[in-house]
């Protein structure tokens, strides 16, 4: 909100602007034209604003709010799941659920620091209060984010069992059933693909046209292939071409490019196997080893039992990094 700079210049001039976009970095020889903002004049400030331009407006109220695209995405994500609530209203449940949790972390911390005996001091204090802020804000963030990796996650599960639902449609259409019927076969037994093809069937028995109703459900969903197929469903429906043709390219142009990113999952595992050899089994034994052995001739660094346990936490943490980056890096539709 810039209306502030209205008000500077007299009552004449006192406007609301609003930035909308940013102008393109442009590049000119050895200069870069940095992104400028675009603003949009809307209401005076004598009128009411909407309540969403005012909770951004209004100072000290920025916490717990949502950028727009956040907003979309949360709101989108809430309807797909079936929670009857505004994206505002679910923050404010995050922000509760997290200060209890937060609370009950640092009740814990120092039940165990009344229960060990460890004296109070300033600098267990500090901890207590770090590991509090902590809990807040992680449980916060994974609260907030779960409805969309919810969502995310059943576009990941759609993704395993489209390509085959898909097949079993053409099939049924070659035999002489039309795409409704077709659809109706495989909204059963393909595990997350059936439920995306049932709510097109629940729609259109509702009275919703055929096109509409793979229209609504494909921008809804959050599988790439689905979309595909689904786009080229309605193409051909309002066009009056094959439908039967336009799946089955669809289907071979998704198949060719699995079998690509098969191949490239390959590779990526030959390079991770080969770092997680050096950095997860060779280096960690022999820098053991080793250090042991020098230890006893120059102490550098003595061998304790604390020496041991900081090694044993470190190999643990790089194991875990490894297999989290064999897993993210896996094709979604072998997940």
């Amino acid at each position: 909100m810039d209306w502030v700079d209205g008000l500077r210049l007299g009552n004449k001039k006192r406007i609301d602007r609003q930035i909308v976009g940013f102008t393109k970095a442009r590049k000119i020889l050895f200069f870069t034209i940095k992104p400028k903002p675009i603003y949009k004049e809307t209401e005076p400030v004598g009128k009411s604003l909407p309540a969403a331009q005012q909770n951004a407006a209004a100072p000290g109220k920025g916490f717990g709010t949502l950028a727009s695209s956040a907003r979309a995405e949360l709101a989108a994500s809430l309807i797909e799941m079936g929670m009857r609530v505004s994206p505002e209203a679910y923050v404010g449940q995050c922000v509760r659920k997290a200060e209890i949790i937060a609370i009950a972390a640092v009740i814990a911390v120092g039940l165990v620091v009344f229960a060990g005996g460890i004296p109070v001091t300033g600098l267990v204090l500090l901890l207590i209060v770090l590991i509090g802020m902590a809990a807040y804000f992680s449980s916060y963030q994974a609260l907030l984010s779960y409805p969309v990796n919810k969502i995310r996650a059943m576009g990941k599960d759609v993704e395993k069992d489209i390509l085959f639902a898909a097949r079993d449609m053409i099939v049924s259409m070659r035999s002489g059933l039309p795409l409704f019927n077709a659809m109706v076969t495989v909204s059963t037994g393909y595990g997350a693909a059936s439920t995306e093809f049932k709510k097109i069937i629940d729609r259109v028995q509702l009275g919703m046209p055929m096109e509409q109703a793979v229209d609504e459900v494909s921008a809804k969903s959050q599988s790439k292939t689905f979309k595909r197929l689904m786009l080229q469903a309605s193409t051909s429906i309002r066009v009056g071409a094959d439908i039967i043709t336009a799946i089955q390219e669809v289907v071979s142009d998704v198949s060719q490019e699995r079998v690509i990113e098969l191949r490239r999952y390959g590779q990526k595992l030959n390079a991770i196997a080969m770092f997680y050899m050096l950095f997860g089994v060779i280096f960690p034994s022999m820098g053991l080893a080793v250090a042991s052995i020098m230890s006893s001739f120059i102490s550098i660094i003595p061998i304790t039992n604390t020496t041991l346990l900081f090694a044993a936490a470190g190999i643990i943490v790089l194991q875990v990094v490894f297999l989290n980056l064999v897993t993210s890096s896996r094709p979604a539709f072998t997940t």
